[in-house]
């Protein structure tokens, strides 16, 4: 007889009168690691009441025992319950590698009670299984109930992840025990222990059916000893298509998602389309290891449609952009942007927008050129090129509303120029300037070039105090009477048409007030130049230097002047 319950059948033995064979019985159970307490206790007493009667210190009521005996193993779910209820509701069971560590504690303590469960063949372990989560399911939904005074739904795909794991480490321990019934029935020929009653004696048939099951090291299938043996045999000799195939597949993508930290919705999502095949599934897999990755469900959506498709999704995340993207990078790398932000660009922009952004781009880096002489930052800025980077990385299509029409190009020029106005003020004013109250006031591009038209038409430059009180109405006619003065000394005439086109010209980033003069606008470009040591004379005018349109850091360079000079912020395309 097969031993399922040992202590059970050892009170059987016992009350008949075979103290050996229920003495070994008894001893399987103490010897047995994994047998429950109560047990252990039972069995104990057992075989001291077993050797008391050898011994002919006492007598023993046979009867007694066969009143004990439970006529059929107990296979209690309770303790499967308390594992899965217990693991549900654990708050340190949070990722999958703390939930297998806890069920390998866990499991090895009910082994006892998996061992009590009678698994003739995979259709009974499937029906062990669903009437195992059913179970479970209503014992933490009363748990839940219990604990808040009210039903509480249960966190369905934390409940899949806890039962998904539980199945996958008892299924071996059922497995084992289901092959030990096997190899019982073989040693034995009693076929009855799979309670069919169609199957009344091995047959050879029969006896090879099992053999092959107990080769093949998997669950029995009964439907087997109905059929045809030609047709059975080639059901063994497959190595792909059957249920023992199909679960050691399922582990295995399993083992995939949860590599790439797949949350239990998605597993639940991708583990049984048909269409995700397992090869399918670790090529991509493996490709974005090599790549460094993590899957993400994108992907394997993608590999639905095509491992290509996969792949390139795969390429894209890792820095290696296709086809527009590819080009559309390449052209951000070129206006001088970072390799990790022209590809977060270059990912993220939809293809429509990409002429948009380099568009913006160059305007930006052409009004940074144009108007050098009010801003003083040029466009090979490392600072002013990564506020850019930083503009187009954030508003990607809108980045030109942003920049032009929101007026965020003029804040980032006049950001970048702050360092150039605190050392100019510290070289007039002395470092004490830095720490006055009123510091924050004198900190504008108004003031910088306020303080610049006393440096080079007046014969001393006012306090800080003085400088702060004339406002821009009041500089007006100072700066036009200083501006009348310096052509006067110089003996400079500015042809009407000249002074015309300065007077329509406007700027992009809008940065002229209503108290912007065309004088101001021509002052501005001489201060440029005399800050780069060139000489203001009536020839420089003739050459055209003072259109708008006129390439100033071109003439400096053409001069072979220092255009560092009076620039912030200076650095060559490679840097930037």
């Amino acid at each position: 007889m097969f031993v399922f319950d040992p202590l059970s059948q050892g009170l059987e033995f016992l009350s008949q009168r075979e103290l050996q064979r229920a003495e070994h019985l008894f001893l399987h159970v103490v010897n047995d690691p994994y047998a429950q307490a109560e047990d252990l206790t039972l069995a104990r007493k057992y075989l001291n009441d077993i050797r008391a009667c050898r011994s002919g210190t006492k007598n023993l009521d046979f009867d007694f025992y066969r009143n004990l005996v439970r006529k059929k193993p107990i296979a209690s779910f309770d303790a499967l319950y308390k594992v899965l209820t217990e693991l549900y509701f654990s708050r340190q069971a949070k990722s999958y590698e703390v939930i297998d560590r806890e069920l390998t504690l866990k499991v090895s303590a009910i082994i006892g009670h998996l061992k009590q469960i009678k698994i003739k063949d995979i259709i009974a372990r499937d029906h062990f299984f669903e009437v195992l989560e059913k179970g479970a399911f209503q014992n933490v939904k009363k748990m839940l109930a219990d604990l808040n005074g009210e039903e509480k739904q249960v966190d369905y795909y934390r409940w899949k992840t806890i039962y998904r794991k539980f199945v996958q480490h008892i299924n071996p321990i059922l497995l084992e025990r289901h092959l030990e019934i096997l190899e019982y029935i073989l040693e034995t020929g009693d076929i009855s222990v799979l309670d069919d009653p169609k199957l009344a004696l091995l047959t050879q048939k029969y006896r090879w059916i099992i053999q092959s099951t107990l080769k093949a090291k998997g669950f029995l299938l009964r439907s087997y000893f109905f059929k045809a043996k030609s047709e059975v045999q080639s059901q063994f000799s497959k190595t792909e298509g059957t249920r023992k195939y199909w679960d050691e597949v399922k582990y295995k993508k399993i083992e995939i998602f949860e590599r790439c930290g797949f949350e239990e919705r998605d597993i639940q999502k991708f583990l049984y389309v048909d269409k995700l095949n397992y090869k399918t599934l670790e090529e991509i897999y493996r490709f974005a290891k090599s790549l460094g990755l993590a899957l993400i469900p994108r992907e394997i959506s993608l590999a639905l449609r095509g491992v290509k498709k996969a792949n390139d999704h795969l390429r894209e995340r890792a820095g290696f952009l296709m086809g527009n993207r590819k080009g559309f990078q390449d052209q951000l790398i070129e206006q001088g942007f970072s390799v990790e932000n022209s590809y977060k660009i270059a990912r993220q922009a939809k293809g429509a927008s990409n002429p948009q952004i380099v568009e913006s781009l160059k305007l930006a880096l052409k009004v940074a050129h144009d108007e050098i002489y009010w801003y003083r930052i040029p466009p090979q800025s490392k600072k002013f090129r990564q506020d850019l980077e930083v503009q187009c990385c954030k508003h990607l299509s809108t980045v030109r509303i942003h920049l032009f029409e929101r007026g965020r190009l003029n804040k980032l020029l006049l950001q970048a120029g702050k360092p150039l106005i605190r050392q100019y003020l510290i070289k007039k004013y002395g470092e004490g300037v830095v720490s006055l109250h009123c510091y924050f006031r004198m900190e504008t591009v108004h003031q910088y070039y306020k303080l610049k038209f006393f440096e080079y038409h007046s014969s001393s430059i006012p306090s800080v105090s003085e400088l702060i009180k004339i406002s821009r109405k009041e500089f007006k006619p100072i700066l036009a009477e200083g501006y009348r003065a310096f052509l006067k000394k110089r003996r400079l005439a500015i042809p009407l048409d000249l002074y015309e086109e300065i007077a329509r010209y406007r700027s992009v980033t809008s940065w002229e007030d209503d108290d912007t003069t065309t004088e101001e606008k021509i002052l501005l470009r001489f201060w440029f130049l005399m800050d780069h040591g060139v000489s203001i004379t009536q020839g420089l005018i003739n050459k055209g230097v003072l259109r708008p349109t006129m390439d100033l850091l071109g003439y400096l360079d053409s001069q072979g002047v220092n255009a560092k000079a009076g620039l912030i912020g200076f650095a060559c395309p490679s840097m930037a």
